[in-house]
Protein backbone atom coordinates (compact mmCIF):
# COMPACT_ATOMS: atom_id res chain seq x y z
CA UNK A 1 0.00 0.00 0.00
CA UNK A 2 1.73 3.68 -0.62
CA UNK A 3 1.12 6.85 1.28
CA UNK A 4 -0.82 8.05 -1.27
CA UNK A 5 -3.60 5.35 -0.91
CA UNK A 6 -3.27 5.19 3.08
CA UNK A 7 -3.59 9.00 3.53
CA UNK A 8 -6.83 8.50 1.08
CA UNK A 9 -8.12 6.45 2.92
CA UNK A 10 -7.79 8.52 6.04
CA UNK A 11 -9.17 11.34 3.98
CA UNK A 12 -12.18 9.27 2.63
CA UNK A 13 -12.99 7.85 6.11
CA UNK A 14 -13.25 11.32 7.99
CA UNK A 15 -15.24 12.60 5.19
CA UNK A 16 -17.75 9.55 5.16
CA UNK A 17 -17.81 10.22 9.34
CA UNK A 18 -18.65 14.23 8.65
CA UNK A 19 -22.33 13.98 7.98
CA UNK A 20 -23.26 11.00 10.39
CA UNK A 21 -21.56 12.55 13.56
CA UNK A 22 -21.09 15.97 13.24
CA UNK A 23 -25.04 16.91 14.80
CA UNK A 24 -24.07 14.27 17.52
CA UNK A 25 -20.62 15.59 18.22
CA UNK A 26 -21.95 19.78 18.21
CA UNK A 27 -23.97 18.55 21.18
CA UNK A 28 -20.74 17.72 23.40
CA UNK A 29 -20.38 20.68 25.57
CA UNK A 30 -16.67 19.43 25.59
CA UNK A 31 -16.07 19.61 22.38
CA UNK A 32 -17.27 22.66 21.70
CA UNK A 33 -15.61 24.23 24.42
CA UNK A 34 -12.02 22.62 22.86
CA UNK A 35 -13.44 24.05 19.61
CA UNK A 36 -13.99 27.45 21.00
CA UNK A 37 -10.80 27.55 22.64
CA UNK A 38 -8.58 26.30 19.39
CA UNK A 39 -10.35 29.14 17.19
CA UNK A 40 -9.36 31.80 19.82
CA UNK A 41 -5.85 30.17 20.05
CA UNK A 42 -5.62 30.06 16.18
CA UNK A 43 -6.85 33.46 15.74
CA UNK A 44 -3.66 34.33 17.95
CA UNK A 45 -1.04 32.50 16.40
CA UNK A 46 -2.08 33.35 12.61
CA UNK A 47 -2.11 37.25 13.54
CA UNK A 48 1.39 36.88 15.44
CA UNK A 49 2.44 35.16 12.41
CA UNK A 50 1.66 37.93 10.04
CA UNK A 51 2.50 40.75 12.60
CA UNK A 52 6.27 39.41 13.18
CA UNK A 53 6.87 38.66 9.62
CA UNK A 54 6.76 35.16 9.33
CA UNK A 55 4.53 34.06 6.61
CA UNK A 56 6.05 36.89 4.40
CA UNK A 57 9.52 34.86 5.16
CA UNK A 58 8.14 31.43 4.41
CA UNK A 59 6.89 33.03 0.78
CA UNK A 60 10.18 34.54 0.15
CA UNK A 61 11.34 30.73 0.60
CA UNK A 62 8.91 29.40 -1.66
CA UNK A 63 9.46 32.44 -4.42
CA UNK A 64 12.99 31.45 -4.21
CA UNK A 65 12.05 28.32 -5.57
CA UNK A 66 13.19 26.42 -2.41
CA UNK A 67 12.25 23.12 -1.29
CA UNK A 68 9.20 23.59 0.70
CA UNK A 69 8.66 22.22 4.19
CA UNK A 70 5.25 21.25 2.98
CA UNK A 71 6.23 18.58 1.11
CA UNK A 72 4.75 15.72 -0.23
CA UNK A 73 3.83 12.75 2.21
CA UNK A 74 3.20 15.98 4.76
CA UNK A 75 -0.25 14.97 4.78
CA UNK A 76 0.49 11.33 7.02
CA UNK A 77 0.77 13.67 10.47
CA UNK A 78 -2.94 14.65 9.85
CA UNK A 79 -5.13 12.19 11.49
CA UNK A 80 -8.85 11.46 11.08
CA UNK A 81 -9.83 13.36 14.05
CA UNK A 82 -8.12 16.10 12.97
CA UNK A 83 -9.39 16.37 9.37
CA UNK A 84 -13.15 16.32 11.44
CA UNK A 85 -11.78 19.21 13.59
CA UNK A 86 -11.00 21.25 10.61
CA UNK A 87 -14.56 20.76 9.14
CA UNK A 88 -15.77 22.04 11.83
CA UNK A 89 -13.08 24.99 11.57
CA UNK A 90 -15.12 24.80 8.27
CA UNK A 91 -11.65 24.09 6.05
CA UNK A 92 -12.32 23.51 2.62
CA UNK A 93 -10.53 20.34 1.82
CA UNK A 94 -8.82 19.56 -1.36
CA UNK A 95 -10.37 17.21 -3.55
CA UNK A 96 -6.70 16.80 -5.72
CA UNK A 97 -3.03 17.28 -4.89
CA UNK A 98 -2.22 21.18 -6.56
CA UNK A 99 1.79 19.89 -6.47
CA UNK A 100 2.99 16.71 -7.33
CA UNK A 101 5.80 17.35 -4.73
CA UNK A 102 3.80 19.05 -2.15
CA UNK A 103 1.66 18.21 0.91
CA UNK A 104 -1.95 17.20 -0.22
CA UNK A 105 -3.06 20.72 1.74
CA UNK A 106 -0.85 23.08 -0.22
CA UNK A 107 -2.81 25.25 -2.03
CA UNK A 108 -1.31 28.56 -3.76
CA UNK A 109 -2.49 30.49 -1.08
CA UNK A 110 -0.71 28.44 1.66
CA UNK A 111 -2.17 25.37 3.88
CA UNK A 112 -5.82 25.11 3.64
CA UNK A 113 -5.75 23.44 7.10
CA UNK A 114 -6.59 25.87 10.06
CA UNK A 115 -5.56 22.99 12.58
CA UNK A 116 -2.18 21.85 11.35
CA UNK A 117 -0.36 18.79 12.95
CA UNK A 118 2.05 20.22 15.17
CA UNK A 119 5.15 19.18 13.34
CA UNK A 120 3.99 21.50 10.99
CA UNK A 121 3.49 24.35 13.42
CA UNK A 122 6.72 23.73 15.13
CA UNK A 123 9.10 23.09 12.23
CA UNK A 124 11.70 26.39 11.25
CA UNK A 125 14.34 25.53 8.72
CA UNK A 126 17.69 26.49 9.05
CA UNK A 127 17.26 29.37 6.29
CA UNK A 128 14.27 30.57 8.12
CA UNK A 129 16.02 30.93 11.46
CA UNK A 130 19.16 32.33 9.87
CA UNK A 131 16.85 34.82 9.14
CA UNK A 132 14.11 35.44 11.27
CA UNK A 133 15.03 37.78 14.62
CA UNK A 134 15.07 35.39 17.94
CA UNK A 135 12.77 37.84 19.81
CA UNK A 136 10.31 37.56 17.25
CA UNK A 137 10.82 33.66 17.37
CA UNK A 138 10.28 33.48 21.08
CA UNK A 139 7.03 35.55 20.76
CA UNK A 140 5.94 33.16 18.41
CA UNK A 141 7.12 29.75 19.47
CA UNK A 142 5.08 31.19 23.15
CA UNK A 143 2.27 31.98 21.02
CA UNK A 144 1.78 28.28 19.89
CA UNK A 145 1.82 26.80 23.23
CA UNK A 146 -2.20 27.26 23.82
CA UNK A 147 -2.92 25.91 20.43
CA UNK A 148 -0.87 23.39 20.98
CA UNK A 149 -2.39 21.91 24.01
CA UNK A 150 -5.88 22.84 23.06
CA UNK A 151 -5.67 20.46 19.87
CA UNK A 152 -4.22 17.93 21.87
CA UNK A 153 -7.30 17.94 24.54
CA UNK A 154 -9.73 18.13 21.43
CA UNK A 155 -7.95 15.09 19.35
CA UNK A 156 -7.88 13.12 22.14
CA UNK A 157 -11.42 14.00 23.05
CA UNK A 158 -12.33 13.25 19.60
CA UNK A 159 -11.06 10.09 19.18
CA UNK A 160 -12.78 9.12 22.55
CA UNK A 161 -16.08 10.58 21.48
CA UNK A 162 -15.52 8.72 18.20
CA UNK A 163 -15.02 5.57 19.45
CA UNK A 164 -18.38 5.48 21.55
CA UNK A 165 -20.66 6.81 18.42
CA UNK A 166 -19.08 5.52 15.46
CA UNK A 167 -21.86 3.27 14.20
CA UNK A 168 -20.11 -0.54 13.84
CA UNK A 169 -19.27 -1.70 10.05
CA UNK A 170 -21.53 -3.72 8.47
Amino acid sequence: MTSETLFLRTLEEALALWPKLSPRLCEDPRLTRLLAELRKALAETERLYRETGAYRLCAECAARGEPTCCGRDMELHVSRELLLINLFLEARLPQRRAFPAGCFFLTEKGCSLPARPLLCRNFFCPWFRERFPAEKFALLTAAQEPEARTLFLLEDHLRSLLRKKSPPDP
